[in-house]
């Protein structure tokens, strides 16, 4: 990409980062301001939602994890086990593989993930949070939303199909030993990323553009959805609850994103703040 992001991380600074990014149009930039613009929206509107629902804001961890032998020292979730019940949290994460994957536009090299999880809640609690704060707070079309899960979530067809998403048009089923051998989230999800105790899991995906299909028919699914966040349903590895990736939500509600490199001063600017240099880092550089 022509630029040298050690040097980017050593000069450290948000404004030193700004000047040595390479100059983008003034299309691109007009994106990446129209998207922070909607993404400061959606925080606020979380915000208000999930404090109108009775639940507390709790301090984000540090996005440096200190666990260098996984993801490169970077946080990947926001931590399921510490965060107590009747609380929610705006965690800001950074993904190491991400970067081979970085020409998708809901691909991004720092984002938040929102995370909460209900007093004394089963799966069709979560489930029914999850659409609640979705198409009720946020006005997402429930036609356009669908799931990909494991066939332990056949106890929620109940719940899905009296919320009007029939489980028989919404739901895509993984095979069970496929998905706990991916350890990807979709359908199992692994609190402790070395630990073989999981959370069963519904990856829940909005539609893009202008196709009609009521869900996706493989996995992983086509470029047409975006995962925008995940229901837990079942396990006892941590709290039952639910999460929500922000900029994910963002562009399923607007359509807008910003471009990959305006998003990595974001992340080197965090990360010197916090005074760490997770190994990491290398990969983004």
């Amino acid at each position: 990409m022509g630029l040298n992001r050690r040097r980017v991380v050593q000069l450290g600074t948000a404004a030193t980062v700004g000047t040595l990014l390479p100059r983008v149009g003034a299309a691109a930039a007009d994106q990446n301001d129209t998207f922070e613009q909607e993404f400061a929206n959606t925080i606020n509107q979380l915000r208000t939602a999930f404090s109108e629902l009775g639940f507390i804001e709790a301090e984000p961890l540090s996005l440096a994890s200190g666990v260098d032998d996984y993801n490169g020292g970077l946080r990947h979730d926001f931590d399921q086990s510490a965060l107590p019940s009747g609380e929610y949290v705006i965690q800001p994460l950074a993904r190491v593989a991400d970067v081979d994957e970085k020409s998708r536009a809901d691909v991004l090299p720092l984002f938040h993930e929102v995370g909460c999880h209900p007093a004394d809640a089963d799966g069709e609690a979560t489930t029914r949070l999850m659409m609640q704060v979705l198409t009720q707070s946020f006005g997402l079309d429930p036609s356009r939303i669908a799931f990909v899960t494991v066939p332990q979530a056949d106890d929620m067809r109940p719940v899905l199909d009296a919320l009007g998403l029939p489980f028989t048009e919404k739901v895509l089923l993984r095979d069970k030993a496929e998905a706990l051998a991916a350890r990807d989230a979709s359908g199992f999800f692994f609190p402790d990323p070395f630990g073989d105790e999981y959370l069963v899991t519904m990856g829940v995906y909005y539609r893009l553009g202008g196709t009609d299909e009521a869900a996706p028919t493989a996995y992983p699914p086509s470029d047409n959805w975006t995962e925008i966040g995940e229901v837990v349903i079942g396990g006892q590895a941590a709290p039952l609850g639910i999460s929500i990736g922000a900029e994910r939500l963002t562009y399923a509600r607007t359509g807008q994103y910003p471009t990959w490199d305006q998003r990595l001063g974001a992340l080197f600017s965090r990360i010197e703040d916090e005074g760490a240099e997770p190994p990491g880092l290398a990969a983004f550089r």
